[in-house]
């Protein structure tokens, strides 16, 4: 692996009983950049996303992530990352402030450098008016929004998004592609 490379997948396969759901797949991903991995469903995406950020384990293949082996470094790969899924982990019964400070903690910053890094990314998603509301007065894509900024409390170095403006109105998709371009501009490799 080169130190240009964030990801480095190389003839990795999976097989669940007689099913191959990954079939000598290789890929590199770049640091800082925005890596799309498509293709219909049933091809192995969700799969292939699964051994990359170690919750399964590939039959044949390696995975480097930042120079981390996945199989026999599965603790400092996950160190290298956030994941954000297709539904949103965030706490309903929360405000977007409490959800990002309680993120924090649990991503080992102090009390005070949590709430600095909330406000910081309740500005980044246009989250600052509606930063002590209650859940339930976020629409989808705020709740959307604040998803992806919990995700990045913790600022990794790699971002693993699954589908994230699924079901977004237009002007909320616009909103989400220009967060996630900050992000690269900041050096946040995109996956």
């Amino acid at each position: 692996m080169t130190n240009d490379n964030a990801i480095e997948v190389v003839g990795i396969q999976k097989q669940f009983g007689t099913q191959v759901a990954v079939d000598d797949v290789s890929f590199t991903v770049g640091k800082g950049e925005v890596f799309g991995l498509l293709g219909p469903n049933g091809a192995g995406k969700t799969t292939t996303l699964r051994m990359i950020t170690t919750l399964l384990r590939q039959d044949q293949g390696h995975i480097l992530v930042n120079g981390f082996d996945t199989v026999t470094q599965a603790p400092r790969v996950r160190q290298q990352f956030a994941l954000t899924g297709q539904n949103a982990s965030i706490d309903q019964d929360l405000s977007a402030m409490e959800n990002l400070v309680i993120f924090g903690r649990l991503h080992g910053l102090t009390r005070a450098d949590a709430r600095s890094r909330a406000t910081e990314l309740l500005g980044d998603f246009d989250l600052t008016n509606s930063a002590s509301k209650s859940l339930d007065q976020f629409s989808g894509g705020m709740r959307r929004r604040l998803d992806l900024a919990v995700s990045l409390i913790g600022n990794p170095s790699i971002l693993f998004l699954d589908e994230p403006t699924t079901g977004l109105d237009p002007r909320t998709r616009t909103q989400m592609w220009t967060a996630i371009r900050r992000l690269v501009q900041h050096g946040t490799t995109v996956y």
